[in-house]
């Protein structure tokens, strides 16, 4: 595998637009006490959804590394760099972490769309191609 696209989700960015259009309404239709509380609701949640609608990948790795979009910044990190990657489990959820050095990101099921342990293996296929392909040895996991 020569590169990883993990495309961004947007249903979360299209709800809380939904959720801000609703708040609006409550807005405009509230007296003053109400504006008060719903106002700021409303800029959060139109802040919140321009965050995960704004486009781009959420994941990609290829020969030279990975980035990751991580709220309103990306992390990338070359092969050489990437520290760990896991699938850490719970009783209730499964994420991928991806220790990158200098910062560590933790990503949900939910948000990779995928099931974190599939994304794993792909990102360690990636990896395993591009190291092979300079001549090296695969890496340990």
């Amino acid at each position: 595998m020569d590169t990883l696209v993990v495309p961004a989700r947007r249903q979360v960015g299209y709800g809380l637009l939904a959720l801000a259009a609703a708040l609006a309404a409550v807005t405009v239709l509230s007296d003053q006490a109400g504006r008060l509380l719903t106002g700021p609701a409303v800029l959060g949640a139109l802040v919140l959804a321009l965050r995960d609608l704004r486009g781009g990948e959420l994941l990609s790795a290829d020969a030279d590394g990975l980035v990751v979009r991580n709220g309103w910044r990306e992390a990338a990190a070359l092969w050489p760099e990437v520290e760990r990657m896991r699938v850490l489990r719970d009783r209730r959820t499964e994420l991928l972490e991806l220790d990158l050095g200098r910062t560590v990101v933790l990503l949900t099921r939910k948000r990779l769309g995928r099931l974190p342990e599939d994304v794993l293996t792909d990102l360690l296929a990636v990896r395993d191609a591009a190291v092979t392909g300079a001549g090296g040895p695969p890496a340990p996991g």
